[in-house]
């Protein structure tokens, strides 16, 4: 609809002023926006108190003046008769939507679900996950994993060619940690003798690790030595080394692939660091001989970036071997020369903003086209009560447990509320609950806010959480089941201020969705389900939709029931949450 607007606008312009419309409409950034309250019109425009400044020869004589005509001029190039109105209040322009739009658009999502298509194919490289290979995925990695399956997932609806992918971190001192212990204290263990999904088994190794580690400073000192050492084996490819990590890696791959089957998370495709550590000198050293990197006297390569900020940054050792941010480098690399994309993106924890932030920067000294629409997504952490979660530590609940966990108190919720009709032995309904609520639990909060997560809240079925989003979808279906067979029919002759807040709401999901992903905010999402929801709920208790009243109102009223279930259906399928029929 914005688009519409815009090109509405842009006709009304050139007719005003021919000669100057062209030069003025590509030098004016105007926004269209939805007021607050109805009486300003479903959208409004800012066009006339952009534009005007940007004339030599303006055709009106002040903003409000100029906000007049093309006001009067949009009415008349809009020959899909889509406003019933469009003033001039100051200097913006109110465009009011024809009841008649909004009872066809309502009919329209039924047949389909249509979001504006803003990405025009364009190719998008999206990186997200990428976990360590010695331990569980804890619920601060489910906030990544989420986040990005949900970006992923607007930004494809929107008309994105999205390439989803990781980065393995299956090598480093990190991971010799967990061979170190095993090798100690394995005997030749696995996953099923222990009776242990396989990445928890791992992670046992590395837990243990750091148990041992904190009997004291010594004991600390002597193991770390003893895995830097089996480091330095693997490096050199040691048979025994390698075969124990491999063993240890394929369980952890094994398991984890068994939470991202639960969580929804998939991926193009993966590469490893142990296949691309030592990579990216050759980036470094063409860098050299254009002159954008500098060779220091002992032979180390650096980048200074202190006139933006970012200090001085070493991209080799001065033995030639490669760093963390080298390896990055010949990753982002591969990816530009598989797949040449027009946007990159990665999301990490808040922590590694500067990491990519010289990444961004490096990559434009080296060239790369898509460089200026390299992107970072930083996202603050998960807390378990007042503590971070640290699997160093313990004090961390893994993906799996949160979901267990969730699972057993939404079968509890499911035995005591009578209004809730599901069986506690239906697996199927049972995880699908649990899964809306944690991923709107996670979702429903900007990136940069902290989440303190609290798993009693989020099953609630009142309140801004999945189940309640979730309960409104199986309640309208349980409605539409009620009615038995009817005609769909656009609800024209709806006026009721609950029917239009419905109505109104219905209208306004392209946008939702396409600000959502254009931000990379799922969140604005959330916000726009719980609303909808808010508005059929308020219609519900105060509207009789199946007893008495006049037929064709009666039809009308369970087709808006129809376009909100499919909306609301399609909205929590972006974010990755199931609308169970019945609840």
């Amino acid at each position: 609809m914005k688009q519409y607007i815009s090109e509405l606008l842009r006709q009304a312009l050139t007719e005003l002023s021919p000669e100057e419309a062209p030069a003025v409409i590509g030098e004016s950034n105007f926004e269209t926006s939805r007021p607050a309250r109805p009486e300003f019109g479903d959208y409004s425009s800012n066009a006339a108190m952009a534009l005007f400044k940007q004339f030599n020869q303006p055709p009106a004589a002040n903003p409000p003046a100029l906000a007049k005509q093309l006001a009067e001029l949009a009415k008349k190039y809009d020959h899909k008769d889509t406003f019933a109105k469009v003033e001039a209040v100051g200097g913006f322009i109110n465009f009011h939507l024809n009841k008649s739009y909004f009872a066809q658009y309502a009919l329209d999502t039924i047949k389909a679900v249509t979001i504006e298509n803003i990405g025009d194919g364009s190719k998008v490289v999206f990186e997200y996950s990428s976990p360590n290979t010695n331990k569980p995925l804890h619920i601060g990695h489910t906030r990544n994993d989420l986040y990005g399956a949900a970006c992923i997932r607007l930004l494809k609806a929107v008309g994105y060619n999205v390439v989803s992918c990781a980065i393995s971190q299956d090598r480093g001192i990190h991971i010799m940690k967990s061979v170190l212990m095993y090798m100690k204290h394995g005997a030749g263990a696995a996953p099923a003798s222990e009776q242990l999904k396989p990445d928890h088994f791992v992670g046992k190794f590395y837990q243990m690790f750091a148990a041992e580690a904190a009997k004291s400073k010594e004991a600390e000192d002597a193991l770390m030595e003893e895995a830097q050492d089996l480091l330095r084996r693997w490096e050199r490819g040691d048979k025994e080394v390698r075969k124990v990590w491999a063993k240890m890696n394929a369980w952890f791959f094994e398991g984890v692939k068994q939470t991202y089957a639960a969580e929804g998370s998939t991926f193009d495709e993966v590469d490893y660091e142990s296949e691309i550590y030592d990579k990216g000198r050759d980036l470094v050293l063409a860098g050299v001989d254009k002159g954008v990197f500098q060779r220091e006297a002992d032979g180390s390569v650096s980048v200074d970036l202190g006139d933006e900020h970012l200090g001085k940054k070493y991209l080799l050792r001065k033995d030639g071997t490669t760093l963390y941010i080298t390896q990055d480098m010949y990753l982002w690399d591969m990816r530009n020369k598989r797949h040449q994309p027009d946007l990159a993106i990665v999301t990490t924890s808040a922590e590694q903003a500067y990491h990519f932030e010289v990444l961004a920067r490096l990559f434009q000294l080296i060239g790369y086209p898509w460089a200026v629409n390299f992107k970072h997504l930083p996202y603050e952490h998960v807390y378990l009560g007042d503590s971070k979660m640290s699997s160093r530590e313990g004090n961390t609940i893994t993906a799996d447990d949160l979901l267990t966990t969730v699972k057993d108190r939404v079968r509890k919720t499911m035995a005591d509320l009578e209004k809730l009709k599901g069986s506690v032995e239906d697996e199927a309904l049972v995880t699908a609950i649990a899964f809306g609520a944690i991923k709107y639990g996670y979702l429903k909060y900007e990136p940069n806010t902290r989440i303190y997560f609290d798993p009693e809240t989020t099953i609630a079925l009142q309140g801004n959480t999945g189940p309640y989003l979730q309960y409104a979808h199986a309640r309208i279906k349980s409605i539409l089941k009620k009615a038995d067979q009817f005609t769909l029919t656009a609800p024209i002759a709806l006026e009721g201020e609950a029917e239009m807040a419905v109505l109104r709401a219905l209208e306004r999901y392209s946008d939702s969705v396409v600000a959502a992903a254009q931000e990379y905010k799922p969140n604005l999402l959330c916000n726009y389900l719980f609303d909808l929801v808010a508005a059929f709920s308020n219609l519900y208790g105060t509207v009789p939709i199946l007893q008495g009243g006049d037929e064709e109102i009666k039809r009308q009223r369970l087709t808006l029931l129809s376009a909100t279930a499919a909306v609301l259906r399609h909205g929590l399928g972006l974010l990755g949450i199931e609308a169970p029929e019945e609840m």
